[in-house]
């Protein structure tokens, strides 16, 4: 009887691993503790379809709604924290924030709240409304924290592969957040296996970018246009964490080597992990909770984060 039992958890593993192998995103979320946070999906923030975010918040602090009428709401603690926003990958081209439920959970578990948002994609958009609809999406959300609670904006960025090139160009351009008409305080940003030298001619890049226009030649980078957000970097940046793995054959670590010398040499402040043995995949997967044995991105994010939380 021991021995049959035996066999049925061992199958049921093998099919559980098949399936995380052939359809990663669907397992890792399906198999989240879904009590440990609350989720409010499909926030408008324009009039596409893809204009929209899902708002994350740690279920045992989260706000009820309900106060006295003379008294002011009383601020939750996780908006003690900056809010995570995390910008999703796919070339830009496809990838949905339902996929990454299971970087919400994470971010809650560290007790911070977290916007993912969608934004759309290519064909039907190219540069730079990729960038842009992120900073609509940030600005929807502070209008909302402003009307609720009375408080100032402050975000953590972070994204994987496109939506790190895109958290990049946030943190390096003001000029998404003036034109979106949002006064949201970018703290400290982290990159996940960016593109941040961007190369136009790439498949995974082309035609995408063509609104990009040329501009003066930088030493840290092999491509000069206004697309690539090491061109467009400056001293006044916020702290950021970049993460590569070393086996990353979609996006080269060599842009996270490139990025990080150039942000030393303004004098930004800059921390970089290379994991071992880590593809481009594996990297984003390591924050959902039951693989978190695939690398440390977790551990790591959760402890560059320390320095911007209050007590």
């Amino acid at each position: 009887m021991l021995t049959d039992y035996l066999v049925i958890i061992i199958a049921l593993f093998i099919v559980f691993i098949a399936g995380l192998l052939k359809y990663p995103l669907f397992f890792l979320n399906r198999v989240l503790p879904k009590h440990q946070y609350t989720k409010s999906k499909d926030i408008a923030y324009g009039r596409d379809t893809r204009q929209c975010f899902d708002w994350y918040t740690p279920s045992e602090q989260s706000y009820d709604g309900e106060h006295p009428s003379n008294d002011e709401p009383e601020l939750p603690q996780y908006l003690n924290h900056p809010v995570i926003v995390f910008v999703h990958g796919g070339a830009w081209d496809q990838g949905n924030k339902s996929d990454y439920e299971f970087v919400g959970h994470a971010f809650t578990q560290m007790g911070y709240a977290v916007c993912i948002p969608n934004y759309r994609l290519y064909p039907q958009a190219h540069f730079p409304h990729f960038i842009q609809d992120v900073a609509s999406a940030v600005a929807e959300l502070e209008d909302r924290l402003v009307s609720q609670f009375g408080i100032k904006t402050r975000i953590i960025l972070v994204g994987h592969s496109a939506g790190a090139h895109t958290a990049a160009m946030l943190a390096a351009d003001s000029r998404y957040f003036k034109e979106s008409h949002t006064h949201a305080e970018i703290v400290s940003w982290i990159g996940l296996a960016g593109p941040y030298d961007l190369p136009l001619d790439d498949p995974l890049v082309a035609g995408k970018f063509d609104h990009a226009h040329p501009i003066d030649a930088d030493q840290h980078s092999d491509h000069h246009h206004s697309a690539n957000p090491i061109n467009l970097a400056q001293s006044n940046m916020p702290p950021a964490l970049l993460i590569h793995g070393d086996k990353d054959t979609t996006v080269g670590p060599y842009h996270t080597d490139r990025f990080a010398r150039k942000l030393t040499a303004l004098n930004v402040s800059v921390q970089t992990h290379q994991y071992s043995s880590v593809n481009h995949r594996q990297l984003i997967g390591g924050m959902a909770w039951m693989v978190r044995f695939l690398n440390p991105v977790f551990k790591d994010i959760e402890h560059f984060l320390i320095q911007f939380r209050k007590p």
